[in-house]
C-alpha cells in the first residue's frame, strides 16, 4: 500500500469523524429542543390548572349580597382585589387570586399543588376588571368581566409562559 492510499484512507476516516460528530450534535440539539418544549408545555399546563380552578369560584365575593341594581359598580373596587382574609385553597371568588405567587414542583408527569420536590415552576397571578372593547387594558372601576393573567417561570425555559383568561358575571368565559 504506497503514500497514497493510506491519504486516502486516512482522509476518509477523517470525514467520517467530523460527519459522526455533526450528527451527533445534531442529535443533542434536537434532544434539547424537544425537552425545552416539554418544559414549556407543563407551564402551559400549570397555568391551564389555575385558570381552570378559578372558573369553579364565584366571580366575586359580593354576587348574592349586593342588588343586581347596584352591579357592576357595587363589586369589589379594583383596589381592592385579593384574597382578603381567604387563604389559598379556600379562594371563593376570582379576584381572591390577585398577587397569589407560588412555587409548584414538577416530578414526572405528576401535579401536585402540595409537592416540595421536582422541577420548580414560579406562578404569579394578577386579576383585573377589563371591558369587552378592550380585554387587554385594566380598568379601575368595576365590570362584568375579569382577566386573570397566569404567569409562570422557571429555570428551565428562557422565557415565562403567560396565559390569560377573561371571566365573565354572566357566567361566559371567553
Amino acid at each position: 500500500m504506497g503514500y497514497q492510499q493510506l491519504f486516502l484512507v486516512l482522509a476518509s476516516v477523517v470525514l467520517l469523524t467530523l460527519l459522526m460528530v455533526q450528527i451527533n450534535s445534531n442529535t443533542v440539539e434536537g434532544r434539547e429542543a424537544l425537552q425545552q418544549l416539554e418544559f414549556e408545555h407543563t407551564a402551559v399546563g400549570i397555568a391551564q390548572q389555575f385558570i381552570e380552578e378559578a372558573k369553579s369560584k364565584n366571580f366575586d365575593g359580593l354576587v348574592g349580597v349586593i342588588p343586581p341594581a347596584s352591579m357592576p359598580a357595587g363589586f369589589t373596587p379594583a383596589v381592592n382585589l385579593g384574597p382578603g382574609t381567604d387563604t389559598y385553597p379556600q379562594y371563593d371568588d376570582v379576584d381572591d387570586y390577585n398577587d397569589f405567587s407560588r412555587t409548584v414542583y414538577i416530578n414526572g408527569n405528576n401535579f401536585d399543588p402540595d409537592a416540595i420536590d421536582g422541577i420548580p415552576f414560579t406562578v404569579g397571578i394578577k386579576v383585573h376588571y377589563v371591558t369587552d372593547a378592550k380585554p387587554d387594558s385594566a380598568v379601575l372601576t368595576p365590570t362584568f368581566l375579569k382577566r386573570l393573567t397566569v404567569k409562570v417561570a422557571s429555570t428551565w425555559i428562557p422565557d415565562s409562559v403567560v396565559v390569560k383568561h377573561v371571566f365573565s358575571y354572566y357566567g361566559v368565559n371567553l
